[in-house]
């Protein structure tokens, strides 16, 4: 009897963990959906040149700096600054003036934190070198994070034909996107993966834990949030 009482209370726990991820991650919002929406349809800033063309919206992240904490790769720690992140050329740094101040020592890490109305949310970013790929471009924003493996995204951005002009060929739009990356941490390998069940398999291997869930439940891959809980609970499945 002691043993179901005790089974029945570790029951509840889970649940309630899972609930609590379950409220936190549904309940945000998606700011680069809404800044990209914000940029197609109501955007009245000044146009950039690249290249040839004109392009309207921001190259940095969500179009503007945010207050953080930046870590170097010296171990020097800088606070209490607003940063930028350029997505065109995936660089990050504090910013002056709307401009980036890059030190000559390459940034380990930084967190940026948002606004209430983009959900209030602290992005944890990493330099590729802590994943073994030193060479990588720009920085990975951790999703989840536990003792066998970490969802990563980067933040990326593209030009594509202005939505709202689409017959003026000399004007272009700046459009914020997402890439992911499960980092597995039993042999230190970073791979890229599309938010899809092949891909998570593939992966996985024959985890018989990620076999399960993945068979047991309907997941729609294609949501963030869902890969998050996925990913979750694969690290805390001992």
């Amino acid at each position: 009897m002691r043993s179901l009482i005790i089974n029945v209370k570790k029951i509840v726990v889970v649940l309630g963990v899972l609930f609590l991820i379950c409220d936190h991650v549904f309940s945000q919002v998606d700011p680069v959906g809404s800044f990209n929406r914000h940029v197609f349809e109501k955007w009245t800033g000044d146009y950039l040149r690249i290249g040839a063309f004109k392009v309207k919206g921001s190259p940095y992240l969500l179009g503007e700096a945010f207050p953080g904490v930046i870590t170097y790769k010296d171990g020097k720690t800088v606070t209490d600054e607003k940063i930028l992140y350029d997505l065109y050329n995936q660089k990050a740094g504090i910013d002056i003036k709307k401009e980036i101040f890059e030190r000559d020592i390459p940034i380990e890490s930084f967190v940026m934190s948002l606004p209430e109305h983009m959900g209030k949310q602290k992005l944890l970013f990493h330099s590729g070198f802590v994943y073994g790929k030193p060479e990588m471009k720009g920085y990975l924003n951790v999703l989840e994070d536990g003792k066998k493996a970490t969802l990563l995204k980067q933040f990326k951005i593209r030009l594509i034909a202005d939505p709202i002009n689409n017959m003026d060929k000399s004007l272009k739009v700046f459009e914020q996107y997402s890439e992911y990356y499960i980092y597995l941490k039993g042999d230190k390998t970073l791979h890229s993966i599309k938010p899809r069940k092949k891909d998570i398999l593939k992966e996985f291997g024959d985890d018989p834990f990620i076999k399960s869930y993945t068979t047991n439940r309907e997941i729609d891959f294609s949501k963030e949030a869902e890969l998050v809980i996925l990913i979750n609970s694969y690290n805390n499945n001992l």
